[in-house]
């Protein structure tokens, strides 16, 4: 049977529903990457090293808060198996952005010229708005694709990645031309983050009308009782991950300042393409399915879980060897001779978002088994790594490309490490046979 056909026939097993879905959203990631690196070495034309220093901590910032918003209810979403319950965690999501919001705005407002500089964000002090704009359509975009991965939208959220990139990147290269710098960069940035807003709510509204009346505030009570390890364990854990993620940029601009940065900045957003383009389809696919089986069926989960992993691995190999070998070439060809240390750190890094790339989607097991202490346990070990690599950096005179090395090892081993101890999990909960039948969400 061909490819195409066995495509177009209706899945089977949950296995092939999987990988259909995550083929479904790769497709809509390819056409969306495919812009992505048609425009990036325009845009990179228009804005210099400094002006992506200022995108990348504007990113961090704006990735730093989101966590917050929702206190990680949004995670909870694709997990009941009532739509009911489902839809009042989507609400108690959407009623906690608002109010976190406004604390937000108003700390933005009265205390942005003495908070920003401290993470070296001092650009951003007028644009404290940007920031508050950023957060909110961020947060909207991730409740929403938290729904739709419930309800396993595949071509929805395919269209979305593409729409979002066509018009961000529009943003980009337009008010870059016009001189907005770093304005274009900022406002093409939120625009990235909250494209699909308006798609999402409008394709959902009628489920949203339906759900409405099973709308209550003991049911908003109950969900916000039954999932209080998201919160409690979930939140801290998932700020952790966002301020380590983004701790290197912001590092980098506090040891070597704001061109420097940007040049890290380049490089990590050419390697995430990967991760977005894959890694993300698949982790969302992924937790889609294994939602579906529960943690009642771990022998099941296993199985859709090697596959993935060899999947992810081997599509990852050729990428990562490339990049190893040749990627201060290939940034310097594509980009500008200006981009050659950008090229140099991608090539640092490409090992670690090999394994970055494979483990990610093991993560969402941590919310199927409800070990959110252990995704606290993982952040905080992170966390205290890269603390720890800043402070010997500055003491010992670092450089930065001794940094982004150390940086890259750091990763491996944690990588690791984390997926290691993943399958741990998922291999003592099938010699206990399971759990017992789970109670009924």
């Amino acid at each position: 049977m061909s490819l195409i056909a066995s495509f177009r026939r209706s899945p089977t097993t949950t296995a092939e529903r999987m990988f259909r879905g995550m083929m479904t959203l790769a497709l809509g990631g390819v056409l969306a990457r495919a812009i992505s690196i048609f425009t990036v070495p325009i845009v990179a034309r228009i804005y210099g090293p400094a002006d992506y220093g200022v995108l990348a901590v504007y990113a961090s910032i704006v990735q730093m808060i989101l966590p917050v918003l929702t206190l990680r209810y949004v995670i909870a979403i694709p997990l009941p198996r009532s739509e009911a319950l489902a839809f009042n965690v989507l609400v108690l999501s959407v009623l906690l952005l608002s109010a976190i919001s406004v604390i937000i705005g108003f700390g933005l407002a009265l205390f942005g010229p003495t908070l920003l500089p401290m993470v070296s964000a001092e650009k951003l002090v007028s644009w404290w708005w940007l920031v508050l704009i950023g957060v909110i359509l961020a947060g909207l975009s991730e409740i929403l694709t938290s729904w739709a991965t419930r309800h396993r939208e595949y071509k929805l959220m395919a269209r979305k990645n593409v729409t979002v990139t066509v018009f961000a990147e529009s943003v980009k290269i337009g008010l870059g031309l016009l001189g907005l710098k770093p304005l274009g960069l900022l406002l093409g940035q939120t625009a990235n983050q909250s494209t699909g807003v308006v798609s999402f709510t409008r394709h959902f509204w009628p489920q949203f009308k339906r759900n409405a009346k099973r709308l209550s505030w003991k049911r908003l009570l109950f969900v916000a009782r039954y999932y209080v390890s998201y919160p409690l364990f979930r939140l801290p854990s998932q700020f952790l991950l966002v301020y380590s993620i983004q701790a290197p940029l912001l590092f980098t601009a506090s040891l070597y300042g704001l061109p420097v940065s940007g040049q890290l900045g380049l490089a990590l957003t050419m390697l995430a393409l990967p991760i977005n383009l894959i890694g993300q389809a698949m982790g969302q696919a992924y937790y889609a399915e294994v939602a579906k089986i529960g943690r009642k069926n771990p022998a099941e989960i296993m199985r859709l879980t090697k596959h993935s992993q060899i999947r992810l691995f081997l599509g990852g190999l050729a990428p990562t060897a490339i990049l190893l070998f040749f990627a201060p070439m290939l940034f310097s060809f594509a980009f500008g001779e200006r981009w050659h240390m950008a090229g140099q750190f991608a090539g640092t890094l490409s090992i670690y978002m090999l394994l970055q790339f494979t483990s990610a989607p093991l993560i969402q097991l941590l919310n199927i088994f409800n070990k959110q202490y252990i995704f606290l346990i993982l952040n905080i070990i992170r966390t205290i790594a890269i603390s720890a690599l800043f402070h010997f950096a500055h003491q010992a005179g670092f450089t930065a490309e001794e940094y982004v090395l150390a940086y890259s090892l750091i990763m491996v081993v944690f990588y690791c490490g984390v997926s290691a101890y993943i399958f741990i999990i998922v291999h003592r909960a099938i010699k206990s046979g399971g759990t017992r039948t789970e109670r009924a969400t």
